[in-house]
Parts: structure tokens; sequence; C-alpha cells
């Protein structure tokens, strides 16, 4: 007994680690269920065509078995995809025959078979894409009715069987439009993580380089700002006349601009909270660099996934960041988000005195914004005249 225990268990582990064991479950399940019924069990029922029946049985065994095989070569050896795609179809052409067979042997319309028809194309559907997935549906309604129609001699009821076909093909469309719509949203899942996976590798990287840069780089800045500054006052006092007193001075301003420069780096590089308005964004930053910035629209980031809204607010501090240092003349940039059912736009202009886009070259920001949009299937679109000011247009699809 105890060893007949493990090899049930072992027996169950495979079945569920198995794709295709859930069939020879099935397979199981029906040989058990043959065997009962011509035991005798349920009378009333029609007899089971034994020898053609056990024959449908084989068919379908052999089919899992070389199913199982070709399966474990294309995981391990690899078999070219063309080749596996067109015994996939065998295989599921195999499966559907042995349910349309399985039915006309042991009572068509009356035998319990068809059932196993909601399970190969339940699991067909969430290997297939839409068009295969419709052919397989359409197989499986085919199966059922080739299994189950009456032959016109015996004088059935059409009505009835027609009403029970209906009702039958009905459940199996219904199955697989419901598995097929977990497996789009299991896949829309799927992307959002990975989008999201990357975009937080991404943020702690930055966030990594913007600490040693900002504790590094901007403290030896800061301390020569200081030591240039101090150096310019003793001069001072030493001799009101000396040139070099200017030099030093220049020399401090420098560095302390190249200073907020660092500062500005990391401040707009660190992985700060998408909770952040965009509007607190831009007042930042037209406060840090003088340029009027109007936002509109940035309530529409409300409720909306966190890569989505890390996109626009990265897109958003890039642009205006080129806009406030490249823009000559510039004197207004505006940001406006638009939603037009299930797409999001982004509009940025500036009134600056523009740039010929042939010749902007491939900067790492404008590389950066376009991966961005195109990690969300997005678009990017920059349009520029020079003496027409610069607008940049982000669209994102909403899933």
């Amino acid at each position: 007994m105890p060893a007949l225990s493990r090899r049930a268990r072992r027996l169950s582990r495979h079945v569920r680690q198995n794709p295709n064991g859930i069939y020879w479950a099935c397979v199981v399940g029906i040989v058990i269920w043959a065997f009962v019924r011509a035991a005798g069990v349920d009378t009333h029922a029609p007899p089971i065509q034994l020898k053609p029946f056990v024959a449908v049985l084989v068919l379908a065994a052999a089919n899992l078995g070389v199913r199982n095989w070709a399966s474990a070569r294309r995981d391990q050896a690899g078999i070219a995809s063309r080749a596996y795609y067109g015994l996939g179809w065998l295989f599921v052409s195999l499966d559907l025959i042995s349910i349309a067979l399985g039915l006309r042997f042991s009572g068509g319309l009356d035998s319990a078979i068809w059932v196993v028809a909601f399970v190969v194309l339940a699991g067909e559907t969430l290997l297939e894409n839409r068009i295969e997935a419709s052919i397989t549906r359409s197989g499986a309604c085919l199966a059922l009715f080739l299994g189950t129609v009456p032959s016109p001699s015996t004088h059935p009821d059409w009505g009835a069987y027609v009403l029970e076909m209906v009702v039958r093909m009905g459940l199996l469309l219904a199955v697989s439009s419901v598995v097929r719509r977990l497996r789009e949203r299991s896949e829309q899942v799927s992307i959002e993580l990975a989008n999201l996976k990357s975009e937080l590798g991404l943020a702690e990287q930055r966030s990594s380089l913007s600490r040693e840069v900002h504790d590094g780089v901007g403290n030896s800045l800061a301390a020569a700002v200081l030591r240039l500054e101090l150096a310019a006052r003793v001069r001072e006092k030493a001799d009101p006349r000396d040139p070099s007193i200017t030099v030093l001075k220049e020399e401090a301003q420098q560095l302390r601009d190249s200073m907020q420069q660092v500062r500005d780096w990391t401040f707009f590089n660190r992985p700060w909270s998408t909770e952040v308005s965009l509007a607190e964004e831009a007042e930042r930053l037209s406060h840090r660099t003088g340029l009027p910035i109007v936002t509109s629209g940035a309530e529409l980031l409300a409720g909306l996934p966190e890569p989505i809204r890390l996109t626009i607010l990265r897109v958003a501090q890039e642009a205006l960041t080129n806009a406030a240092k490249h823009a000559k003349g510039a004197t207004l940039a505006t940001v406006t988000l638009t939603r037009d059912g299930k797409v999001l736009t982004m509009t940025l202009h500036d009134n600056g005195e523009g740039f010929d886009t042939s010749e902007s070259g491939s900067g790492i920001g404008l590389s950066s914004m376009r991966e961005r949009a195109e990690g969300l299937g997005g678009e990017l679109l920059i349009e520029s005249t020079p003496s027409f000011g610069t607008t940049i247009t982000l669209r994102l699809p909403l899933r």
C-alpha cells in the first residue's frame, strides 16, 4: 500500500507539472467511465460500441504520447518552430477527431465525452493566438456536431437536438472567450510588470550614480568655491587693485555654476515619487531656470499606472530642461495633457528660436525620451522650425 500511494503521488505530480498532463487525466477518466458503463451502470443510456471505442482511446493515447515526445524534443534538442507549428495542428486535429469518434461510438448526444471538448478548447486557447483560437473553436464545434448528429433513419426529434446543440456550442464558445480574455489580461500584466521592473532598475542605477556625484564631485566643487572666495577676500584686503582678485571671483562663480548644474542633475535624476504633481515639478524647474512654465491637464495623471506617470514626468523634465538651457529667446514654455479615448497626449511647447531637427544630432536626452515612449508602446514627435519655437508631442496608449 505505501508503494502504491507513492506511485499515485508521483503520477499526480506528473499530471500537474506536465503541460499535457490534464489530457492524460481525461483519457484515464474516460477509460474508467467506459468500464463502469460497460458493467451495466445506467441501463437507460445507449450501449457503448466497445471495440471501436477502445480503438479511439488508443488513438488518443498515442497522439498524447507523440505530443509529449515532440514537446520534449522541442524544449531540449530544439525543433524548427515551423515544423513544430505543423505538428501542433496535427495533434489538435487528432484530438478533435478522437472526440468526434468517441461520441459516435459511446452514445452520441447522450455520451458524457463531449465535456472533453471543453478541456481541449481551453488548453489550446491558452497557447494560441486569436486567429488560431478561432480555428480551434470552430473545429471543436464541428467535432461536437459530427459526433452527435443522429441518423435520419432513427427519426430523431430535430427540434430538441438543435436546441441541445445550441446550448452546448454556446457553452464551448463562452469557455473559449473567457480563457482568451484571461490570457490577454495575463499578457498585459506581464508587459506592465516588465516595464515597471525595467524602470525601477534604471531608477535605482540613477539614484546610486546621483548620490556618488553629489557626495563626491558636488562636495569637492563646494570646497573649491569656498577656497577661491576666501583667497579673493584675502587678496582684496592686501591689495584691492590686484587684478588676480577678478580672476579668482570669476573662477569661483564658474565653479558655483558648475556646482548648481551638479545639484540640478542629481535632483532631476533621482527616483522621486510619482505622487509629486507635474505642476509642482514644472514650478520648481521654472524657479531654478527663470523660464516661466504653464501646465494644464495635469489632473489626468491621477489614477494612471505608475509606469505611465513616471514616463510623463521624466519626459517633461528632460524637455523642459532642454528648453531652459537651449531655447534661445524663450519667454514661455507650456505643458498640456489631453486624453482622447485610450490615448494620453502630452504636448510641450516653447516660444524660443527653435532649431533645425535634421541637424539636431542624436543627444542622450532625446534618445532617452524616445526609448521611454517606445517602451510603453507610444511615440515621441519633435517639431521645430527656426524662429517658430519647438513642440514635443508624447502619445501613450492607455491599456
